[in-house]
C-alpha cells in the first residue's frame, strides 16, 4: 500500500512563497513588505493564515514589524554600530575599544572546520579577513584586545575586495551592515561556540600579533535569509578583560 504524500500545512506552504520573493529581491533588506489583507488576497489564503506565516518570518529574523508603520525586510542599515550578536563585554560593562583595523584580506583555501561550516568543499576558496580591535591605554600605549577573523562565501560575498573593504566600510559600520547595504546579504541568525585558547607559537604569526594572549574565543556560523550559511568566523577577545553576557 502506498503512503498518502504528507502535505505542508497552508501556513508553511505561504511563508515559502513569501520567503522565496524576499529571496528573489522582490523585497529588499530594509523594504516595506504590503499590508496583510494585501498578501492573503495575492496568496489566496485568510487573514490568520497569511498572519501566521508572516509571524514565523518575524521568529526567524527575516521580517520585522513596526508598530504603526507595517512590516519590512529585515536589515541593518538603518541600525547604530552595535548589532545583537554581541556576545561579549568588557569587565567594566562597556564594549569600548577605540580603534578597528583591517590587517589582512586574501583568497585562502577553505580550511576544513570553515568549510564544513557554510557547505563548500575543502578547499574550495574563501575570503579571509582579520581585524584587530585596539584599546589605547594611559600613556598612549596600544593593547590589541580583540582579534576578529572571518571566513567568508565568495560566491555569497562576490566583488569583495580589500580596496573595497578599506573604501566602502565606514566609520559607523559593523560588518553585519556592511554586508547589509554592500551584498544584501542580511544575518539573521548564527550557530556558536564558546571556548578558551592560550594564544603563542604559531599561531601569533598567522593571527599577527606579537606577544601572547589569552582569549574567550567565539567560534560562530553566521546564516543570512533562507537559513544560508555565509560566514565561519572566530572571535577572539582577551579573557582577563572580557566577559560572556546573553539572555536566555
Amino acid at each position: 500500500m502506498k503512503t498518502a504524500a504528507v502535505k505542508n500545512p497552508l501556513y508553511a506552504q505561504v511563508h515559502k512563497i513569501l520567503l522565496d520573493r524576499v529571496l528573489a529581491g522582490e523585497w529588499k533588506p530594509g523594504e516595506k513588505i504590503p499590508a496583510e489583507p494585501e498578501l492573503a488576497r495575492q496568496t489566496g489564503v485568510s487573514i490568520g493564515t497569511l498572519r501566521h506565516a508572516v509571524d514565523l518570518l518575524v521568529s526567524e529574523n527575516i521580517l520585522v514589524r513596526r508598530e504603526g508603520a507595517g512590516t519590512f525586510v529585515s536589515t541593518y542599515r538603518t541600525s547604530g554600530y552595535w548589532n545583537r550578536f554581541q556576545p561579549f563585554e568588557s569587565v567594566d560593562a562597556s564594549t569600548r575599544y577605540d580603534l578597528r583595523r583591517f590587517i589582512l584580506f586574501e583568497c585562502v583555501p577553505a580550511p576544513a572546520e570553515a568549510a564544513a561550516a557554510v557547505g563548500i568543499s575543502q578547499g574550495e576558496t574563501m575570503f579571509r579577513v582579520l581585524r584587530h580591535m585596539v584599546r589605547t591605554l594611559e600613556g598612549g600605549a596600544e593593547r590589541i584586545d580583540i582579534v576578529d577573523e572571518l571566513f567568508l562565501r565568495c560566491d555569497a560575498f562576490a566583488g569583495l575586495s580589500e580596496a573595497l573593504l578599506l573604501t566602502r566600510f565606514l566609520p559607523s559600520d559593523s560588518l553585519y551592515k556592511f554586508y547589509d547595504r554592500e551584498f544584501g546579504v542580511v544575518i539573521t541568525r548564527q550557530k556558536c561556540i564558546v571556548s578558551y585558547e592560550s594564544l603563542q607559537g604559531e599561531a601569533l604569526a598567522a593571527l599577527k600579533l606579537s606577544e601572547p594572549m589569552r582569549s574567550l574565543t567565539l567560534t560562530r556560523t553566521s546564516y543570512a535569509f533562507g537559513s544560508d550559511p555565509v560566514e565561519y568566523r572566530i572571535y577572539r577577545i582577551r579573557a582577563e578583560e572580557a566577559r560572556v553576557c546573553f539572555d536566555l
